[in-house]
């Protein structure tokens, strides 16, 4: 074997060489995996001065999802990260028979049934049925509730909904209530006289329920009603129009009293009626 070829072997043969060899080796190796796991690296030496690759440090694993405080439709339960199990909620019944009543411009009171396993409810209301609900109150104890920021005139749709320690009803049903003040509030038959402004009143509630149900304002006859006789068609517009916008809102109401009004004076009973309807 001649001097160059046995150089050649005992270099190959050294320590260094097959470690510089073998680090260079798994070097790359380690590189690939490192890209593929979003690791960053390093170098550094080992006891023979050979460098070596090492992680600096790794891509942190993002925090999990956790839904939010509003819809805690479930309740996860992590451990180092990781999910490790799920668990319902109890749902809660939604509250039933809710009922809104006006009892002046300024005042409506809510009431409701209790729901089984609720440790509070949130009142909620809107003007218009395409319209987003907001919240009155987050925060009641009791099964009713007086609303005191209402708009004399206006029309206001309202619903409950039950609030459990992780959890939320359904909403209940909802209810109308417009906040005004009638005149002669509750008539006597035989003693209060039928007047213009009683009319008027209920037409200016029908127009504000109308605007709850996205309904545009009605079309009265005789739409100045001061120096007129109170007629039945009179009565028969206010009934035809509120029923439309009731039935819009999905509000079920009873019959009324003398259902065809042809030839029939008008009776406190028909005021009251459609009062009891708009409140």
């Amino acid at each position: 074997m001649s001097k160059k070829k046995a150089r050649l072997k005992k270099q190959l043969k050294a320590p260094g060489r097959r470690a510089r060899s073998r680090y260079i080796t798994l070097g790359a190796l380690t590189l690939i995996v490192a890209l593929c796991l979003g690791t960053v690296l390093g170098f550094r030496r080992d006891s023979h001065g050979v460098r070596a690759v090492h992680a600096l440090f790794a891509t942190p694993v993002p925090p999990p999802t956790i839904p939010p405080p509003n819809n805690p439709s479930k309740e996860y339960i992590y451990a180092g990260g990781k999910l490790i199990a799920t668990e319902e909620p109890q749902p809660l019944a939604a509250p039933l028979n809710l009922v809104a009543n006006a009892l002046s411009g300024s005042q409506v009171d809510i009431t409701w049934e209790p729901s089984q396993g609720a440790d509070h409810y949130q009142v909620e209301r809107t003007q218009n049925i395409t319209a987003a609900y907001t919240i009155v109150s987050a925060n009641v104890t009791a099964t009713s509730f007086t609303d005191n920021t209402v708009s004399s005139g206006s029309a206001y749709l309202y619903r409950v909904r039950a609030v459990g320690s992780s959890n939320f009803s359904s909403p209940s049903n909802v209810d109308l209530a417009t906040a005004i003040s009638f005149l002669d509030d509750p008539l006597t038959a035989g003693s209060t006289p039928v007047k213009a402004q009683h009319l008027t009143e209920l037409r200016q509630a029908v127009d504000a329920v109308r605007a709850a149900a996205n309904l545009s304002a009605a079309t009265w006859t005789d739409g100045a009603l001061s120096g007129v006789v109170i007629k039945a068609i009179h009565i028969q517009e206010l009934r035809t129009n509120l029923d439309q916008a009731l039935n819009a809102l999905g509000v079920t109401v009873g019959q009324y009293t003398d259902s065809a009004l042809s030839g029939i004076a008008v009776k406190k009973v028909h005021v009251d009626e459609i009062r009891q309807r708009v409140k």
